[in-house]
């Protein structure tokens, strides 16, 4: 199969994985790309929906927000104050940290495509946010309010945002540049597009292959390399203007889970492993992120 991100038709390398966040061991063929190093699926799944039951953690309900966590998340994502400083640096949050990073502000249209049971947005609504849409075509239903949620997929979209978030779902759709061109459609002039998603080059990839937790087969479908992320970027209008790899000690305990055959749903990892050991796990994705070797990056992406 053709390569969904560099375009590559080589003799691509083949790979079975099997799904192992509930344990069911379904296996299930994959590609990586001799040219990119793009992981993809090549099992069709005739019902998608069946691969996000009720107990699928993204749809969740949210939990309301303490003062503290909105104050900690409002001076990450650029409204500073003392208590948010030093809540920050009592518990460091990647996703708020990184939106940080690119500079939006609490007037900025938001789009958040695939975003489950809406808990990031309600925490951007919480920190003073205005504007927030959210889109998954598997939630149970909609909502309205503080935060919009439509039950629909990104094609059927409307409107114009200034910072529109894929916060790993890219990785679940089968046709990534359909996905990434029907955002530039709704983007505002000068607005940014966040792509946060594994990336198979990575440390962990190489280091635990078919037990890399964030194979996740089957629900993840295209899993890009840096290199695929850049060539799919362009296909699409876009390039990439950014990079921050925010991986988590989540890469290490989740893929020694996999290769003792325990299902991620089964322990939690304070349950499997010492507090020395995730402090360890903690320390190892921090020298990773340094040496762009993480496996999750923060792409940003503006028009071409």
């Amino acid at each position: 199969m053709i390569c969904k991100t560099c375009l590559s038709d080589s003799e691509h390398r083949h790979h079975v994985f099997i799904e192992m966040m509930f344990g069911t061991k379904e296996p299930f063929e994959y590609q990586e790309c001799s040219d990119c190093g793009t992981i993809q699926r090549l099992s069709d799944v005739a019902d998608e929906s069946r691969l996000y039951p009720d107990g699928y953690y993204s749809f969740s309900k949210p939990s309301r927000n303490s003062r503290v966590t909105a104050v900690r998340d409002a001076h990450a994502l650029g409204t500073k104050s003392i208590l948010g400083a030093v809540a920050s640096f009592v518990r460091y949050d990647p996703i708020v940290a990184v939106i940080g990073c690119f500079g939006i502000n609490p007037s900025s249209r938001v789009l958040d495509v695939g975003c489950g049971s809406g808990k990031l947005l309600y925490r951007m609504s919480a920190a003073g946010f205005k504007n927030l849409t959210g889109v998954d075509p598997y939630i149970v239903e909609p909502a309205a309010g503080a935060v919009t949620i439509q039950k629909s997929d990104l094609q059927s979209m409307s409107g114009e945002f200034d910072f529109i978030m894929f916060n790993h779902s890219l990785e679940h759709v089968p046709e990534p540049d359909q996905s990434l061109s029907n955002a530039r459609r709704l983007l505002a002039p000068g607005g940014r597009i966040l792509v946060r998603i594994p990336t198979s080059s990575s440390h962990a990839w190489r280091e635990y292959g078919p037990n890399w937790v964030q194979l996740d087969a089957p629900r993840h479908v295209v899993i890009p390399s840096r290199k695929g992320m850049s060539a799919l970027a362009e296909r699409c209008g876009l390039r990439v203007r950014q990079s921050i790899d925010d991986s988590t000690a989540f890469q290490f305990w989740g893929s020694e889970m996999y290769r003792s055959s325990k299902p991620l749903a089964s322990s939690r990892p304070d349950d499997v492993f010492s507090r020395r050991e995730m402090r360890e796990f903690a320390k190892r994705a921090a020298t990773l992120n340094i040496e762009q070797q993480g496996d999750q990056v923060a792409f940003l992406l503006n028009a071409a």
